[in-house]
């Protein structure tokens, strides 16, 4: 995933608190806060901290925006359902800038039956990630291929991206990929890539699927965790794309924290989606083998 095309964006992201290795990396009793950290591109992350990590990233924040990097963090106390191994739907807000989930009955969270999630868009909004921290999906997938069978149905037209991040000059086509979250797979916040957190957020590239038309057949995605060449991470670059990157992406698929799918297009890929017409239903079968 490349924020700026052709331009490695100078942010940082929440690193959790890093767990033995022979621990998997699912959220601990102590990252009881979620933080929501924006940056001025128009992309958001959550993550769940411990009060330490809450101090670090505070000041790795303060160092960053004194370059113009134009970020910004935001905590809470984190949600029960959003912090267990329930999928959960984050969307963008209003100003397209910042995600927050849908937790309560009333903001339609995703509903889970065996594999299968579905969720309805939102109208006017901008769907940005499905995700669970679900431990028999998480930890080590070192040797994992994931599976996962995409249905959309309903009123929609078509479906877009925002920011250009269709084909980096519009906001179509949209699409849908893998995501996943290692917070142990970085360094120092601050360095040449893949230092800091470039290297915690994973995204299949190029296997997605495009949301074309809201009644389009099902399709099935497959994405081996094994192999680099199948993924990049927040600054575009390949999982073998230099031996740094390599052994960190090696890193990541021993140790997910976090699962799931990104919303966003072919040129950028969080940057959500939105359904032209509602109602609009996405179904998620995902499987792991």
């Amino acid at each position: 995933m490349r924020l700026l095309s052709g331009v490695a964006f100078a942010a940082t992201l929440l690193a959790v608190a890093l767990l033995p290795g022979s621990v998997a990396a699912e959220i601990t009793p102590l990252q009881t806060t979620q933080v929501v950290l924006s940056c001025a591109d128009g992309h958001s992350v959550v993550l769940f901290a411990d009060p330490a990590t809450l101090t670090s990233l505070t000041t790795d924040v303060q160092s960053l925006n004194a370059t113009g990097a134009g970020c910004t963090m935001s905590t809470s106390a984190a949600n029960a359902s959003t912090a267990s191994a329930n999928w959960t739907v984050y969307d963008y807000n209003s100003s397209g800038k910042e995600i927050a989930p849908r937790n309560s009955p009333s903001s339609m969270p995703a509903e889970t039956s065996g594999d299968t999630t579905m969720f309805n868009f939102l109208a006017g909004q901008y769907t940005a990630l499905l995700t669970t921290n679900d431990k028999s999906l998480t930890g080590d997938l070192s040797m994992t291929t994931l599976s996962d069978t995409i249905a959309v149905s309903g009123s929609a037209a078509t479906f877009m991206t925002q920011h250009n991040g269709g084909d980096c000059v519009s906001n179509a086509p949209a699409a849908v990929r893998f995501y996943f979250v290692s917070p142990s797979a970085s360094g120092s916040s601050v360095g040449t890539p893949p230092a800091g957190f470039y290297t915690r957020f994973w995204w299949s590239n190029p296997v997605s699927a495009h949301l074309l038309t809201g009644n389009q057949p099902p399709a099935n995605i497959m994405a081996a965790m094994s192999d680099p060449t199948e993924w990049s991470d927040w600054n575009g670059q390949r999982g073998d794309s230099s031996p740094a990157v390599l052994a960190a992406f090696e890193e990541a698929i021993h140790k997910v924290q976090t699962i799931g799918l990104s919303f966003g297009g072919d040129c950028f890929f969080e940057t959500g989606v939105q359904a032209d017409q509602t109602p609009e239903t996405f179904s998620s079968t995902f499987t792991e083998d």
